[in-house]
């Protein structure tokens, strides 16, 4: 089936990751930049035993919800998934998303609403690039063809100067990853086994330059750097984590402290750099765990920045927390997109504590330990927040309490 063609194809939905659902010989057939009501010629490139991979070759009839992509290399990098649509639309996908999710998991909750992002273009403050035989870029979608670029529409518009202005780097071949903040503070992170010869001097007229990181080595300025976010100044390591969108972040935080009024004790999961902990400081004593020791070393320094009595421990959140011999009624989590281990998920039942505040970066490992945890935890409320405008991804926000 694969690379076959073929003609007067149905899309009949949108999937989970913003591709096109058709069928053919009753076998599902994905449709890359394909929306639901278009009539299409389709090319297979990906054929799996039980669904195949493809992509249009001609549009017959299209959508009257499809809009010309602003990106010239939609469809191409595979970046974003939801450019052929406006702003309103990609939020009604992501609305009923998680709605068919909740729905199919048998999951109720009556507080269900979507936040969007007043900065949905130019709103990224990290970037990872590859740059290959002096080109700079992104993967094509499903390969490792580059595909060259000059600007990315859904980055900081600073790190799109670098872009512009990446041959003064000199990089042959290697990844480049830029961080900036809201002081328009750049930072960059190289990783080649080219010898470099950067331009800093000429560089530095173009882009603030506060340091660059080569091969996990300072080779110039710093590598770190602060960001100033809802009344709070943080310190963050070159490879330590910090949430892409600032606006987005602000409401996450805001969003935070009205579910922290009546807690006292509070240990936060997955902390990074500190950011949820600090808050929560405001209202509680808070113990926060981490893997990165740039992070936890950040988390400490930030919490002393922002006068907060926080604490952290370094460790790996699976392994560390059946040593913590620790009493808290709240709990945060903030995990990478696999969610929960099975330790922790028995830790926290072992505990109790008597709310439970979620924040996941993927609907489908939030809602597996959502029903791990149902027996014993109701789920009061679900915010969706807009943090990855015109791309799949969603971040949730969602508070649990002890039944």
């Amino acid at each position: 089936m694969g690379g076959i063609m073929y003609q007067n194809i149905l899309i009949e939905s949108l999937d989970y990751f913003g591709r096109g659902i058709a069928h053919i010989d009753n076998k599902i057939v994905f449709v890359y930049n394909a929306l639901p009501n278009e009539l299409v010629n389709i090319k297979i490139i990906n054929n799996k035993k039980r669904f195949s991979e493809a992509i249009v070759t001609k549009y017959l009839k299209t959508s009257p919800k499809r809009i010309d992509s602003i990106c010239p290399y939609f469809n191409k990098c595979g970046g974003c998934q939801l450019l052929n649509l406006n702003y309103e639309d990609t939020l009604n996908f992501k609305l009923n998303k998680v709605k068919e999710l909740l729905t199919k998991n048998k999951i109720n909750v009556n507080n269900l609403e979507i936040i969007n992002n007043e900065n949905n273009y130019y709103y990224r403050n990290k970037l990872s690039l590859k740059i290959i035989n002096e080109e700079i870029g992104f993967y094509e979608n499903k390969t490792h063809n580059l595909i060259s670029i000059s600007k990315c529409f859904i980055a900081n518009n600073n790190i799109n100067t670098v872009i512009d202005n990446y041959k003064l780097l000199n990089i042959k071949n290697g990844d480049l990853i830029i961080r900036c903040n809201s002081n328009n503070e750049i930072l960059l992170i190289i990783n080649s086994q080219d010898k470099l010869n950067i331009d800093i001097n000429n560089l530095k007229e173009k882009i603030k330059l506060i340091g660059i990181v080569y091969n996990n080595e300072t080779i110039y300025g710093n590598n770190f750097y602060y960001e100033r976010i809802y009344h709070k100044l943080f310190k963050i390591s070159y490879d330590a984590f910090f949430q892409v969108n600032s606006y987005i972040t602000t409401k996450i935080f805001q969003e935070l402290e009205n579910n922290l009024k009546d807690s006292k004790n509070v240990l936060d999961l997955y902390c990074g750099v500190g950011t949820l902990s600090i808050i929560a400081s405001n209202y509680a004593n808070v113990i926060g765990v981490e893997i990165i020791p740039n992070a936890v070393l950040d988390a400490t320094y930030n919490a002393k920045l922002n006068n907060s009595s926080a604490k952290f421990v370094l460790g790996d959140v699976a392994k560390t927390v059946s040593k913590l011999e620790i009493d808290f009624d709240t709990l945060i989590l903030d995990p990478p997109r696999s969610g929960i281990d099975k330790n922790t998920i028995n830790f926290i039942l072992s505990k109790l504590p008597s709310k439970i505040i979620y924040i996941s970066c993927d609907v489908a490992t939030l809602i597996r330990d959502i029903k791990l945890l149902e027996f014993k935890y109701e789920l009061i409320s679900y915010k969706i927040f807009d943090m990855f405008s015109y791309t799949y991804h969603l971040e949730s926000f969602v508070v649990l309490n002890l039944r």
